[in-house]
C-alpha cells in the first residue's frame, strides 16, 4: 500500500519541474514572436508578449508551494508584474506617440534592471528555467 502512495506522489509534478515547464513554454512562445526593431514593430510585438507574460505569471502563481518557497515565488512574481506594467505603459505611450528617443533609452535601462531582478528572484525561488 505504501509503495502505491509513493508512486502516486512521484507522478505529480514537483513545484520546480512544473514551474520550469511553465517558463520553458513561455520562452518558446516569446521566441516565436518577431523581435521588434522599430517603434511600429514594438506596437505589434508587445500585446502578444504581454499576454504571454501575464498568462505565465498567473500559472506560476497557482503553483503549490508553501513557507519560504511561497514567499520567494511571490517576490519573483512581483518583479515580473513590475516588468509587465512597465512594458504595458510603454505600449500605451507608443500607441499615443508620447515616447521620444531619450525616453526609449530610459525604458530600456529600466527593463534591463527589472529583468535582472526577475532573474535573481527566480533563482532564489529555485526556478532556474525562468531565468533568461
Amino acid at each position: 500500500m505504501l509503495a502505491g502512495c509513493g508512486a502516486a506522489a512521484r507522478q505529480a509534478p514537483s513545484y520546480a519541474s512544473a514551474g520550469n515547464a511553465i517558463c520553458t513554454e513561455q520562452a518558446t512562445q516569446l521566441a516565436g514572436l518577431r523581435q521588434p526593431a522599430t517603434v511600429e514593430q514594438a506596437v505589434v510585438y508587445l500585446p502578444p508578449a504581454l499576454a504571454i507574460m501575464r498568462r505565465e505569471t498567473a500559472r506560476l502563481g497557482a503553483l503549490d508551494t508553501t513557507g519560504s518557497g511561497r514567499a520567494k515565488l511571490t517576490a519573483a512574481l512581483a518583479s515580473t508584474r513590475a516588468l509587465t506594467a512597465l512594458l504595458a505603459r510603454l505600449l500605451r505611450e507608443l500607441r499615443h506617440g508620447m515616447v521620444e528617443f531619450g525616453e526609449l533609452a530610459a525604458v530600456q535601462s529600466q527593463t534591463t534592471a527589472l529583468r535582472a531582478r526577475v532573474d535573481a528572484r527566480f533563482r532564489q525561488a529555485d526556478l532556474p528555467g525562468c531565468v533568461e
